[in-house]
């Protein structure tokens, strides 16, 4: 497969994750020696190639890191939401 890269702001986009309706990415650009890493969100529903919340990292270890962490504090997000949502809806016989 020859897969174009994507860029972004010079950054290559060397990771990818979506869950739910955001998707964060790893951002690598050599070039730039105080910040040669970064992490950064999109909305899929809007549009999935406008990054926006940039975190940016000295070292490829903090990026993933901070990737890790974005991506699992969505994850806890979307579980209390659903969470939320259930206990709003009556149980069958609850009605009564």
């Amino acid at each position: 497969m020859n897969e174009k890269k994507q860029v972004n702001e010079g950054y290559t986009i060397i990771e990818s994750m979506t869950i739910g309706s955001a998707r964060f990415v790893i951002g690598e650009n050599l070039n730039n020696p105080a910040a040669p890493y970064v992490t950064w969100q999109a909305n899929i529903k809007n549009d999935p190639d406008n990054f926006f919340w940039g975190h940016y990292c000295a070292t490829k270890l903090s990026a993933v890191a901070d990737f890790g962490r974005r991506i699992t504090e969505e994850a806890e997000f979307l579980r209390e939401r659903a969470k939320s949502k259930a206990t709003q809806i009556p149980e069958r016989g609850d009605e009564r």
